[in-house]
């Protein structure tokens, strides 16, 4: 694993006004837990990571990128594992590990993606016994990681990060620059709602 960029994590918490405290507050954590983690003496979990993002209003990608946590291979093309689960009501949740995906799922995955998509590819894999999402149960889902509203997101089942802090799986029907938006959870519920960042699912593998 790469080293972290403490100064980096500190320097956007100055930008924004908020303390290493309040910080460790939003994430239910000891402040010492933090300071030791953006120190390089702790790893940083990926849980924590989307907590963080959401704290300091950055993609996740790029407190990945400064925690040095990385998923690129050594090629040009991107490595892409599994680093969240959404359940029943959409809902994604963070794995605190990224882990490898089975090597049948990453042919269709690589296949899917194509040589030439050059971002940040990442899986999710769902997880429903019952509602809207059980016809999918066990599928994985390949979405790559932003931080804006993708124009292709519009009209488009996508992975939504909203301003309080959650990430969902939602149709995207209406995204104004202000943030205000409006969402279709895959039961048909629509909800408005702040949206920082949505990405279009590019691929949905059985």
């Amino acid at each position: 694993m790469a080293a972290i960029d403490g100064d980096w994590f500190h320097a956007r918490l100055k930008d924004t006004g908020k303390s290493l405290r309040a910080l460790a507050r939003h994430m239910d954590s000891d402040p010492s837990a933090v300071s030791r983690t953006f120190s390089g003496h702790r790893r940083m979990r990926m849980d924590e990571a989307t907590q963080i993002a959401g704290f300091l209003g950055v993609s996740l990608a790029d407190v990945m990128k400064h925690a040095g946590i990385t998923t690129e291979a050594d090629g040009p093309q991107a490595r892409i594992v599994l680093a969240a689960t959404i359940n029943e009501s959409g809902v994604i949740e963070m794995l605190p590990e990224p882990k490898p995906l089975p090597a049948s799922v990453v042919e269709k995955a690589q296949l899917a993606v194509g040589g030439h998509y050059n971002r940040q590819v990442v899986a999710a894999q769902i997880r429903a016994s019952s509602g809207a999402l059980a016809i999918w149960d066990d599928a994985v889902l390949l979405f790559s990681q932003t931080d804006m509203v993708d124009a292709s997101a519009i009209g488009a089942l996508s992975i939504c990060r909203l301003r309080d802090g959650r990430q969902v799986l939602a149709k995207v029907e209406r995204a104004r620059k202000t943030g205000e938006a409006s969402l279709v959870s895959p039961a048909g519920k629509s909800e408005e709602v702040a949206l920082l960042a949505a990405s279009p699912i590019i691929a949905v593998i059985p």
